[in-house]
């Protein structure tokens, strides 16, 4: 685009410059004359002296292209003061009979050698307007007396001569100029040929019904058909019988509307097949409303399908694996959780010797390992087969009314012990109207319990955990603070998913399956509400869950909420 309007501006100095030397041409005959004049004459009188300052006008013109006027309001001037030039002339040297009158027969077919269709216009009204003021001078007999001083046929023959040779000289100008417009023409369509022919999508025309008016020769390691074979074909004749809509509705928008299109496509080929492409089409000629010609462009796309196909069947393959993982663990729920419970039950059992004593200290100590474990193991087991739960659409929220001060207190009675043996500060915080809030009883304190195992687990001795609610108009925000080793920006980025944990040493140390936040996030979203998390390195972290459908108003009920608000999570902690 920027060579092109580079070669425009050339072109329109190139023109100026052009102009300016025919008008300095002209000034300076004109000057030839006026001189040869005053040589023969002597000082020339009133209208002599018009006739030459006629004559030197085309000066003034070139000083004005100089001056950057504008070039065509120029070439009308040019060709009105040369009209009014040669009329001039006429009327002082005969009028009506002067030789000179056949030179405004030549003004138009000069300012044809502008290019425009103006110029030659308004050339021909000034050369019609300076015979008219000839007609009318003569028929008031306000023609002065000749200025010739040369025989009449003398002067008529050198009239006619010069203006012989000046008609030579602008045909040979015309024929200049329509042999650089044909070899320009003739160029461009070579390379527009060559192009085409050497195109490796195929390219064609076709008339405002569609039909191909021509083809370029990749037509054949398209469809294996020769382009001439494809003249006269309707599309509807080319694609397959599924792809007919999308192709007519391209054409109707490209050839009627005057707006590109494009359509991914099956097209028939020679031996019967079928090739998926991708036509691009644009109007040969825009005008809304009015049909054009149509250019398209057509590309084999065939790979590209095969891979969106091949995409398309692993991640359908993907989707069913994961879809039978999830049911195949929601339905183990039962098998897997039995035996872990008898474990668990009955080496409880043999840990308080409830039958006898065990008979040696050894076996006291394996029984209670087997009881960590085997609880340990379950805790694992129940995360893994939440999500399950949750992944399978098997999850169902039962939201109702409850007592939140209860449900906190119940979770962190779960992680009590172990924030004894480190020495953690347990707080609570749950304001006054939050005591009571409608969401699922069940899912609130998992979500609980949760957050509070993480915030111990990852708080060093002596530190604090606190549980707060806060009500901001009709959203609930619950929050777990802890000041424990805190999480980096990388990380954060990457918790909420399956699976997914925190590097550092001290998070490695810690065991788990990754689930915790992902299982939160999923409850939250399970509730309509969000997940948000704040935290740095060494400085504790704070875990916000937005439940905006939790308010619950002084006589009991739910009040709905359109959308969570944005509301700070430190507030709430």
């Amino acid at each position: 685009m920027a060579a092109g309007k580079d070669k425009a501006k050339r072109n329109k100095a190139a023109l100026r410059r052009r102009f300016i030397r025919v008008q300095l041409s002209k000034a300076g005959l004109g000057a030839l004359l006026g001189g040869a004049y005053g040589l023969l004459f002597g000082i020339p009188d009133l209208l002599d002296s018009i006739a030459i300052g006629a004559l030197l006008s085309p000066g003034l013109l070139a000083l004005a292209a100089l001056l950057r006027a504008p070039l065509p309001v120029l070439e009308t001037a040019a060709q009105v003061f040369l009209a009014a030039t040669i009329a001039y002339l006429v009327l002082i040297t005969g009028g009506a009979a002067s030789p000179l009158l056949l030179w405004l027969v030549l003004v138009p077919a000069e300012a044809a050698l502008s290019g425009g269709k103006w110029p030659v216009v308004y050339a021909t009204i000034a050369a019609a307007a300076a015979v008219l003021c000839i007609g009318v001078t003569e028929y008031l007999n306000l023609v002065p007396a000749s200025r010739l001083l040369v025989a009449g046929w003398q002067f008529y023959v050198g009239s006619a001569f010069i203006a012989v040779i000046q008609a030579a000289l602008i045909a040979s100008a015309a024929q200049d100029r329509q042999r650089r417009a044909d070899e320009a023409a003739a160029a461009g369509t070579t390379m527009y040929r060559f192009l085409a022919n050497n195109a490796m999508d195929l390219i064609t025309l076709h008339g405002s019904d569609g039909r191909i008016r021509y083809a370029s020769p990749a037509a054949r390691s398209l469809l294996g058909r020769d382009p001439e074979s494809l003249v006269g074909e309707a599309p509807a004749m080319l694609v397959h019988g599924d792809d007919v809509k999308p192709m007519h509705y391209a054409f109707v928008r490209a050839s009627y509307f005057g707006q590109d299109a494009e359509a991914e496509v099956r097209l028939k080929c020679a031996d019967g097949g079928f090739v998926w492409t991708e036509i691009r089409c644009r109007p040969a000629g825009r005008g809304i409303g009015q049909q054009s010609e149509i250019v398209a462009v057509t590309r084999d796309i065939s790979e590209r399908k095969a891979q969106e196909h091949a995409l398309i069947q692993a991640r359908d393959a993907a989707d069913q694996a994961n879809r039978a993982k999830s049911g195949f663990l929601a339905n183990m729920s039962h098998e897997l959780r039995t035996p872990l419970n008898a474990i668990i039950g009955f080496s409880e059992v043999m840990t308080h010797e409830m039958f006898g004593p065990l008979g040696g200290p050894k076996y006291r100590e394996y029984a209670g390992l087997i009881h960590e474990s085997g609880e340990h193991l379950l805790e694992l087991i129940n995360g893994v087969l939440d999500m399950s739960k949750i992944e399978a659409g098997k999850f169902q929220v039962s939201e109702d009314l409850f007592d939140l001060n209860k449900v906190a207190t119940q979770a962190m009675r779960f992680v009590k012990l172990q924030a004894d043996r480190k020495g953690l500060v347990l707080r609570a915080a749950i304001a006054e109207d939050c005591a009571n809030i409608f969401a699922d009883e069940r899912a609130i304190k998992q979500i609980l319990i949760n957050l509070l195992t993480n915030a111990v687990k990852f708080t060093p001795r002596g530190g604090e955990v606190k549980v707060s609610a806060a009500r901001d108009g009709r959203v609930v925000q619950l929050a777990v603070r802890d000041t424990g080793v805190g999480i980096s920006e990388e990380d954060l980025q990457r918790l909420g998913r399956p699976f997914e944990q925190a590097d550092g040493m001290q998070v490695k140390r810690q065991e788990g399956t990754g689930l915790g936040l992902a299982l939160i996030k999923a409850l939250t979203a399970a509730h309509g509400g969000r997940l948000s998390i704040e935290s740095k390195p060494g400085r504790g972290t704070v875990v916000c869950i937005t439940l905006p459908h939790a308010a619950a108003d002084a006589h009991g009920r739910a009040e709905e909420a359109a959308s969570p608000p944005a509301v700070s999570l430190k507030g709430a902690a």
